[in-house]
């Protein structure tokens, strides 16, 4: 029998808060569970999040933002013992060049880092920022000229450091802003769920959840759901900068992923009011594997999964409008949220989409292994 197939996960950190890093969780454990002998290198651990039967080796260079050689070195050996190294939002130039040159990398791009410096390709007052960065055209982002080019050359690194390796994205969009910046053919492989065999019930109240700061629009869905004059409740589950504005909401903080599945299913629809171009939105999938609608500005790759389950909005009159609208009718949610669950039921399996990366893994390798 071939020995199991032996892979590096090197990331910045471990965490079981947001969704990004529960899916890498999620990865791990699905590895695990296909026979594949996993080893992950990053730079911290928050909380309780080792996943069982996997070695952790810190490297606290894979969490810096800028250039940082220290520990670097430790990365040698564990690369030299794997077959593929998954690389996962390390920002540090100089480590994700040294795990890319490895020549056996795969890497998935989570977020903007690699070809925006600014706010997530959003132009100040909210439009989509659709050119290339350059210092001209970031500089209504970035005013100050020193700190432009400061960071548009950490920016310009991250993504040289990418030349050679097999790219993985979320989304389609993330796809296509690769490939502005010459990075093709980067595999869209998007996180998976598993919807609740339950039929929906539409709840009493509405959620927004995740990191409370500006480019998530958790203020634009807070003016929403007070103009809707709506007796039914706004409950925030997650924390960030923006907490202590929240006034009059339930707040719940962070909650784990079991938790924060009942309190949706338990919720007449999810408020989901990006300004920035999201690069996914695993919130959104989560809330309709439960059954429950989305009410949804279109930002970036939330368009890979909105089409089903989710009310559009392209304001905060709408947003407002669409809560309004929900509260009064619970037969539209219910009819959402199915509609939602079937098709993620349909796109977004762990099947398939372990399938896709078991793929891009042969491919990484020379001469390629199966799977066991």
């Amino acid at each position: 029998m071939a020995p199991p197939l032996r892979v590096l996960i090197a990331t910045d950190r471990l965490s079981l808060r947001g969704g990004a890093d529960q899916h890498l969780l999620d990865v791990i454990a699905s590895l695990r569970r296909r026979g594949v002998s996993v080893v992950v290198a990053c730079g911290r651990v928050a909380g309780d999040a080792v996943p069982e039967g996997v070695t952790v080796a810190r490297v606290r260079a894979l969490s810096r933002m800028v250039d940082d050689h220290r520990q670097l070195d430790r990365l040698t050996p564990l690369m030299a013992a794997a077959d593929v190294v998954h690389v996962q939002n390390v920002m540090n130039p100089t480590a994700l060049s040294r795990l890319t040159q490895s020549g056996k990398a795969v890497v998935t791009i989570q977020d903007h880092r690699v070809f925006c410096p600014g706010p997530g390709k959003t132009l100040p007052e909210g439009a989509i920022c659709r050119v290339v960065m350059s210092a001209d055209a970031c500089r209504a982002c970035l005013p100050d000229a020193d700190y432009r080019q400061q960071i548009l050359a950490l920016t310009h690194a991250r993504r040289a450091a990418l030349d050679g390796a097999q790219l993985v994205v979320l989304s389609e969009y993330m796809a296509a802003e690769l490939a502005a910046v010459g990075l093709l053919g980067a595999a869209v492989i998007p996180p998976w769920v598993e919807p609740t065999d339950l039929l929906p019930q539409p709840g009493e109240g509405f959620l927004m959840g995740g990191r409370l700061v500006v480019h998530k629009g958790i203020e634009r869905a807070l003016q929403a759901w007070r103009a809707a004059d709506t007796p039914m409740p706004l409950r925030v589950a997650g924390a960030g900068p923006l907490a202590d504005a929240l006034s009059g909401v339930t707040a719940l903080s962070w909650l784990s992923r079991p938790a924060l599945l009942q309190v949706m299913r338990a919720s007449r629809a999810l408020l989901f009011p990006s300004r920035w171009q999201e690069p996914f939105g695993i919130l959104g999938l989560q809330a309709l594997s439960v059954g429950t609608p989305v009410i949804v500005f279109p930002s970036g790759g939330t368009r890979d999964w909105s089409a089903a389950g989710c009310v559009t909005v392209g304001s905060v009159e709408e947003m407002a409008a669409a809560i309004s609208a929900l509260s009064r009718d619970p037969d539209r949610a219910a009819a959402l949220g199915a509609a939602g669950q079937d098709s993620v039921r349909d796109r977004f399996s762990e099947d398939v989409q372990m399938t896709a990366l078991l793929a891009v893994y042969a491919a990484a390798q020379s001469p390629p292994r199966s799977v066991s």
